[in-house]
């Protein structure tokens, strides 16, 4: 045995007393016992509604939201996107669209017997057959304010309203997506009908769009040195500033798999993927 679990010998503890507690004492604890209880649920309750406050950086968990690939949006320059729906072929919507198969294909970065998924967004192949502009939904997002703006905005202001909060989804509720909790795994949520790490090779753009997967270089508006991914929520009417929700920040409170809210701008080592 250890020296420092060394405690003599033992010797039998002598039995306390035996004390009577009158009856009205034992009525008095027992009020006093339910009180506590009724005001630990009202505080639980309390502390489980949701807060909006500048600043409030206590994690929120949520979960996706059903249907993503119904509010999955996209602009395509050879017209209005098509939902595919159930039994469609890439085959059948060529005709159905009045285009070739093949340039269907190849305007969807698909081969022709690429299978389908209902509700999954194509788009037509215009006079020259070039790659559609694919952004990704907003409809994931933990806040779904209008409010995006403060009357001044700076680099490191913090948003209003629920932009001010930090979030902390529940991966099960997504589909699965390499290397959760990292910076790249939230834009590929945001894009329900791209396949795995696609949302993060689409082609690079200097012009922003919402929905679409943001890249910094390395050290770029608080970027690491390996660079950093994000996701657009909303351009300012200037073109200039922009909100991102993004994943493994440390700004605020974030962190690895949560999810924040920040004003960047656009300028160099800044691109935009859609």
């Amino acid at each position: 045995m250890p020296t420092a679990a060394r405690r003599g010998p033992l010797v039998p503890p002598t039995p306390p007393k035996q004390r009577h507690i009158p009856a009205w004492i034992m009525q008095l604890v027992l009020l006093g016992v339910a009180g506590v209880i009724i005001v630990a649920v009202l505080v639980s309750v309390a502390k489980s509604a949701p807060t909006v406050g500048k600043g409030n950086t206590s994690p929120q968990t949520f979960g996706a939201i059903t249907a993503l690939t119904q509010s999955y949006s996209a602009h395509c320059d050879g017209g209005a996107p098509y939902s595919v729906n159930d039994g469609d072929t890439l085959a059948s919507i060529a005709q159905h669209l009045g285009v070739a198969l093949v340039d269907l294909a190849k305007v969807n970065g698909m081969k022709t017997n690429t299978p389908l998924v209902t509700g999954q967004i194509l788009c037509p192949p215009g006079d020259h057959v070039t790659a559609p502009i694919v952004v990704g939904t907003t409809n994931i997002e933990p806040c779904q304010s209008t409010n995006y703006w403060l009357p001044v905005i700076s680099q490191w202001a913090t948003p209003p309203g629920c932009y001010g909060l930090i979030y902390s989804p529940d991966p099960s509720k997504y589909p699965e997506r390499p290397a959760w909790g990292w910076c790249n795994w939230w834009p590929e949520e945001a894009h329900p009908n791209l396949q795995g790490e696609s949302a993060l090779f689409l082609p690079g753009h200097s012009t922003p769009r919402v929905g679409a997967t943001v890249w910094f270089d390395p050290g770029v508006q608080g970027a690491g040195p390996i660079g950093h991914y994000a996701e657009l929520v909303a351009v300012n009417p200037g073109g200039y500033w922009l909100l991102i929700s993004e994943m493994n920040d440390s700004w605020r409170g974030g962190g690895w798999g949560r999810v924040n809210y920040r004003y960047i701008h656009v300028g160099p080592g800044v691109q935009f993927r859609y």
